[in-house]
């Protein structure tokens, strides 16, 4: 009683009272938006793709670079190797940097955190279990 006399209490209350009313303004619409969509996680699907396309990133195609420049040597202006490795690499940034941008920021930061033999099996584990490990996934499971 003596709490609620208080200005700090009565401040807790509207608060509360305006927190409870935009939940519920929100919740009766319908509309979603971005931050709604975000905390109720990633699809399953989702998440898989854009850690295929980080797998992909991860993996060394630029060592290939002399095998296919040297197969190419047969054409008429044929690339060097070192444009042919920068090219796949060009590409291969690019792959990741969707491939981070589809998956989101806990992956990224699970990656980005970790050494490369923890984040490869982070990244596997999330590929094939199609969930962030550490987050609560009973809202969004559907396996």
């Amino acid at each position: 009683m003596l709490m609620a006399a208080s200005p700090i209490g009565h401040a807790t209350a509207r608060v509360r009272a305006t927190h409870r009313t935009e939940c519920e303004i929100n919740m009766r619409d319908g509309a979603s938006t971005a931050k709604d969509a975000e905390s109720a996680g990633l699809s399953p699907l989702r998440l898989r793709f854009g850690v295929a396309l980080i797998i992909l990133w991860l993996i060394p195609f630029w060592a290939l670079g002399p095998e296919i420049a040297h197969s190419l040597s047969g054409l008429s202006n044929p690339p060097s190797v070192a444009a042919v490795t920068t090219a796949i690499a060009a590409v291969q940034t690019v792959i990741g940097i969707f491939g981070f941008w589809v998956a989101g920021t806990e992956v990224k930061s699970i990656v980005k955190g970790s050494s490369m033999k923890y984040a490869l099996g982070a990244l596997w584990s999330m590929f094939i279990h199609g969930h962030v490990p550490g987050h609560d996934t009973a809202a969004t499971d559907s396996n």
